[in-house]
């Protein structure tokens, strides 16, 4: 098979689609031909190869500075059907974003080149963020994005959550769940006090939390309970790793609480450094407010951490009570309350270690999610 995905922003930009496709893709790529065409971002070439995937960038406007409720980065790209109509040789062309493939994408695929077309929706209708996200994301799909899903030979989601939500229930027949999933190999519990040492945590309780720093994450009500925690735990620290828009308010929000001294924002972090960080943690903590399906509940699972996070949007597929508990968003109290349980009771929190890991090779791995796709392709061609 000849699979051609199309992904705005792709390697070495590696957000949580990103992520998905390069890992999904580097998997299949060693028994079909497997390429991403995406724009070309600032130090990037028109061509390379990556783990056996045939990357094609083309030209684009590259926008970091955009209003809230459209989270950057934002590509432009005037070529774009230039450089679709040269992949003609695909079988099937894998959308990765409804939000920046418009009619000359569909109009190419479908009824010049005659091909089969997939979407996976990696993100889900927005609710409750903000008014403007909420009603442009809204108005978008009503105008457009079920458009694109009409016109799809199948649709997938990245959990049950964004499936219900996202897609038409006329359309709900050709829509299907594929989890993300984690490389279980490169996250795994071990015994590491490298990140400790480096950021002189010593033996301190430690959280960590992962997540662009964007009012969707919820931040702020983690940085909150975290405030309340070291009323109990004098000596904890918390580890957030991110960057976004909200970094300086966050940052403030600490130095108001006080307690700017034990929290760290971290980015920039090498791939290979990534999983150091979770087996630092003495528990991860998502307080997000609307999470499709989170690749680093995954990453927390593989690790084998206690986790503590929302009970929005795809989390409770991914975070069965054994693995963590659950809280409702928007909660610093009930975050408070649910992560002094976890660091009081070390009995509590070690069973669910061994559950996570469990979970996650299980059900979550990138293999699993590799061949599930590959399942998808040969009933789409067939």
């Amino acid at each position: 098979m000849e699979i051609c995905m199309l992904d705005p922003l792709f390697y070495p930009y590696f957000g949580g689609t990103e992520k998905v496709v390069y890992e999904f893709g580097k998997r299949l790529a060693k028994k079909h031909g497997i390429s991403v065409l995406t724009s070309q971002i600032p130090g990037t070439s028109p061509y390379e190869e990556i783990e056996g995937m045939k990357v094609y960038r083309t030209p684009c406007i590259y926008l970091k500075n955009l209003p809230s409720f459209m989270p950057p980065p934002y590509t432009i790209s005037p070529l774009f059907v230039r450089d679709l109509l040269k992949r003609a040789d695909a079988d099937i062309f894998h959308i990765h974003c409804r939000y920046f493939y418009y009619l000359g994408t569909l109009l190419s695929i479908k009824y010049l080149m005659r091909k089969r077309l997939m979407l996976t929706l990696h993100n889900a209708k927005p609710e409750g963020i903000s008014f403007m996200t909420d009603k442009s994301a809204a108005l978008y799909d009503g105008v457009w994005g079920h458009r694109i899903m009409e016109n799809c030979n199948r649709i997938v989601a990245v959990s049950r959550y964004t499936k219900e939500v996202t897609v038409p229930h006329y359309l709900q027949h050709n829509a299907e769940v594929v989890y993300n999933g984690v490389d279980e190999k490169r996250f795994r519990p071990r015994k590491d006090s490298s990140i400790r040492e480096k950021l002189g945590i010593g033996d301190a309780p430690l959280l960590l939390t992962n997540g662009r720093l964007v009012t969707q994450k919820g931040m702020c009500y983690l940085i909150e309970a975290f405030y309340m925690l070291k009323k109990d735990f004098r000596d904890a620290k918390l580890i957030v790793i991110g960057k976004g828009p909200l970094r300086d308010e966050l940052g403030s929000q600490c130095f108001r609480l006080g307690i700017q001294d034990s929290v760290y924002f971290v980015t920039g972090i090498p791939e290979d450094e990534l999983p150091l960080y979770y087996n630092a943690a003495t528990l991860f903590v998502l307080p997000t407010l609307w999470e499709p399906s989170a690749v680093v509940l995954y990453e927390a699972l593989a690790s084998g951490k206690a986790i503590v996070t929302t009970r929005a949007g795809g989390n409770p597929e991914i975070v069965s009570s054994d693995c963590g508990i659950l809280v409702p968003p928007r909660n610093p109290q009930e975050l408070y309350d649910k992560m002094k349980l976890l660091l009081d009771d070390g009995r509590l929190r070690r069973r669910m270690e061994g559950s996570s890991r469990k979970r996650a090779v299980g059900n979550f791995t990138w293999d699993i999610a590799a061949k599930r796709y590959e399942s998808i392709y040969k009933k789409v061609l067939s």
